[in-house]
């Protein structure tokens, strides 16, 4: 089951009770800003059922991971461990406040990229890639092969079909 949240929170009202609040010229930001959150959670929402199970974690934080994950060439491990550790993170990833408990299991990406398949990381891939285009001065060192065909997570996945049986 799905259910899509809201796509601009306010962040961290909780944490920053004192009138501090996160710079708006962070990277991270400003490459959400750019993000079409709106379509990626409606495509996402498309791998679930309407009405029966539990909750899945929302479309926001998967592809926030996802891409904090390809741009910053981590682990699955790594990715969850950078998103408690950094409200910039955080935010991009559309929580709200501050977690300061375990939000998700680094066990989840690896199972969201099996059940949302080629077609969806390469709809997020081909996202992140316009985003990135349209705003040059957005800095991240990542691990991203040069654009062929399918894209990033695609080869991915295409790969790691190749050692199943």
């Amino acid at each position: 089951m799905y259910r899509s949240e809201k796509f601009n929170p306010t962040l961290f009202g909780k944490l920053f009770h004192l009138g501090a609040k996160l710079a708006e010229s962070n990277r991270w930001l400003k490459l959400a800003e750019l993000l079409p959150w709106e379509k990626l959670d409606a495509e996402y929402g498309r791998y679930f059922s309407s009405g029966a199970g539990r909750p899945a974690k929302d479309a926001r934080l998967v592809c926030g991971l996802l891409v904090v994950k390809q741009l910053k060439a981590l682990s699955d491990e790594d990715a969850v461990a950078e998103f408690m550790e950094s409200p910039y993170i955080q935010a991009f990833c559309g929580l709200e406040y501050f977690a300061l408990e375990d939000v998700i299991n680094p066990g989840i990406l690896s199972e969201r990229r099996k059940r949302l398949g080629p077609d969806f990381l390469a709809l997020l891939d081909s996202e992140l890639a316009a985003a990135l285009k349209a705003a040059k001065d957005l800095k991240f060192r990542s691990a991203r092969p040069a654009a062929s065909g399918e894209g990033f997570w695609a080869d991915l996945l295409g790969r790691l079909r190749s050692f199943l049986p």
